[in-house]
């Protein structure tokens, strides 16, 4: 078997792989790879890559497709459960090796993992010696940081947010509202996790066991982000992300936010009410609503206990679904088709498995499948589902067909919508002030590029024009803002109003943005971004020849000038 540009698991090199076992020769790490890897390498990298940049659940994802549509396969299983745990190979200084840490606990020992279970089944004897002794490391050091992790008390309060503007390196706005939230909490009582002052005496390799205790422990996650991007930076997503799950089992778990703007909350928050940063008094407010909340939580104790359910018989169809059921709900899908797939084999009279394994085959479970856009009757699954369900179940599946089909339709005659409507947003720019402004700022940018050059190096003007240069880029930024805000805020306005019209539930997968409408977007970020380079590169002054050429040019030739001195990216 050649496979070729497959990327090391642990360090990203590339690896010669010409049999089931590669070393790679970068790291000496050992890697086993089936012949599924073959079709999917690109995938597998892109995973690969993922999971070194901590983006957990988007490679998971994509393991999780590979594993849908193929037989799963030992290393494709034990890729997903690197992610899982969060694994991230760290070099030794001393010995160059790489070594396993871990970024996402779990209280399930790795040993237990289904995936990791599922690839021990499906190894060779010298490829099962390799996981298992990998595996038996990430146990040592789970067991480690869950020992101390249970010496942590519990927390009521997990402040999540961006410490590190990556673009400027410095630090965020956001920890002074998080330090005040901080500050006023505590004084009412709490005890409160922000990685600032909890982690300050902490090495970072040793971060993990002290967040998973906080998660874990804490009723209440404030997540603050005055940028939108902050909220999908790798460690405040994985911080929130993990806290959502957590909910999933916790009804008494509860999330809150504090932004600029909730339009630009991830899709998760989407349902969720956020303080404005722009009030003054966000921080004060936002610690009121928590304090309310906690407190609630208190006075709910409850007297005595529920009744348990009778257990399910271990291996029975109903024990068998129902276990499906709860991967689902988990998010799981590829342990939903794996147990689906045994049961169907053993048990083919279910209707509830093979609907349920169409949801899965979507990526959607039972509670939200209804709110996906997509025509369920070219999965061969729901044909069986329909076939066998009774007249009630029957009438309830073709009723949530019809309602996505419907869903299908909204999206198309939205799209429609949205593509006529940036075809006349295009059209209004040409046509009016936007066009005149932009080259009127050009122009009074390409002169001052003009006359600095054309001085010397030691002009008392230089300076002034530098500044001068500075506040028009800024000037044709904030042109180009005002344009994307204002296409913006309208998008949205015909996204509310079409919902609204159709009456469309939030939880239903409407998006907002056709292909034009995106374009377009794109297309005046990527020319505001090429302006803003072109005009702000540093300009040398001219050779005294130069000048002198100049100087018998017309304006088109100081332009052309000009253009032949600056970048030639745009």
């Amino acid at each position: 078997m050649k496979v070729e540009a497959l990327n090391c698991r642990c360090c990203g090199g590339v690896l010669e792989v010409d049999s089931a076992l590669s070393v790679c020769k970068y790291c000496g790490a050992t890697n086993f790879v089936s012949p599924t890897a073959e079709k999917y390498i690109t995938q597998l990298n892109r995973a690969n890559k993922l999971r070194q940049e901590k983006e957990y659940d988007n490679a998971i994802r994509i393991y999780d497709n590979i594993l849908s549509e193929n037989v799963p396969t030992a290393d494709i299983l034990w890729l997903r459960t690197l992610c899982e745990y969060g694994i991230e190979y760290v070099p030794d200084p001393i010995s160059s090796k790489y070594f396993p840490t871990l970024h996402r606990i779990k209280d399930e020992s790795i040993l237990n993992y289904h995936s990791y279970l599922d690839a021990l089944q499906l190894c060779n004897e010298e490829q099962k010696e390799v996981i298992e002794r990998e595996a038996s490391e990430i146990n040592r050091i789970q067991s480690e940081y869950l020992e101390i992790a249970k010496n942590e008390a519990p927390y009521d309060v997990f402040i999540c947010y961006k410490e590190t503007d990556e673009d400027t390196m410095e630090t965020t706005e956001d920890v002074a509202y998080c330090t005040k939230l901080y500050d006023i909490l505590s004084r009412q009582g709490f005890k409160v996790f922000f990685a600032r002052v909890t982690l300050e005496d902490k090495l970072s390799v040793d971060f993990e066991p002290y967040i998973f205790a906080a998660l874990k422990s804490a009723k209440v996650m404030a997540v603050i982000g005055s940028k939108a991007e902050y909220f999908t930076a790798t460690w405040v997503k994985n911080e929130w992300s993990r806290f959502l799950k957590l909910m999933e089992t916790d009804n008494k778990k509860q999330i809150f936010f504090a932004c600029d703007d909730p339009e630009e909350l991830p899709r998760a928050f989407s349902l969720k009410q956020a303080q404005l940063l722009s009030n003054p008094n966000a921080m004060e407010i936002l610690a009121r609503n928590i304090n309310n909340y906690l407190t609630n939580i208190l006075k709910e104790k409850k007297n005595g206990t529920l009744g348990a359910k009778v257990p399910l018989k271990p291996g029975s169809p109903e024990a068998m679904y129902e276990d499906a059921l709860t991967k689902s709900r988990q998010g799981n899908y590829a342990a939903v088709l794996s147990i689906l797939s045994d049961l169907i084999e053993v048990y083919p009279g279910m209707p509830e498995a093979y609907w349920l394994r169409m949801a899965a085959n979507i990526r959607h479970n039972l509670d939200n499948i209804q709110n996906s856009k997509r025509d369920l009757t070219l999965d061969p699954d729901y044909e069986k589902a329909i076939s066998l369900a009774d007249d009630t179940l029957r009438k309830q599946y073709i009723e949530i067909k019809d309602k996505c089909l419907d869903n299908l339709r909204l999206q198309e005659e939205f799209n429609s919508i949205m593509d006529k409507f940036a075809d006349e947003y295009e059209n209004d720019l040409k046509s009016n002030e936007f066009n005149s402004k932009k080259n009127r700022i050009m122009r009074e940018i390409e002169k001052l590029i003009f006359d600095i050059s054309n001085s010397s190096g030691f002009s008392r003007y230089k300076e002034k024009m530098e500044k001068e240069r500075e506040l028009q880029v800024s000037e044709l930024d904030n042109l180009y803002k005002s344009i994307l805000n204002d296409l913006q805020i309208k998008g949205i306005a015909k996204y509310r109003s079409f919902c609204f019209q159709n009456k469309i539930s939030d939880k239903t997968e409407i998006d907002m943005e056709s292909v034009k409408y995106s374009a377009l977007r794109s297309k005046l970020v990527t020319e505001s971004k090429a302006l803003h380079k072109k005009y702000s590169q540093p300009v040398a002054f001219l050779a005294g020849s130069e000048r002198e050429l100049l100087k018998e040019k017309d304006g088109v030739g100081i332009a052309e000038m000009i253009n032949k001195m600056l970048p030639r990216d745009y």
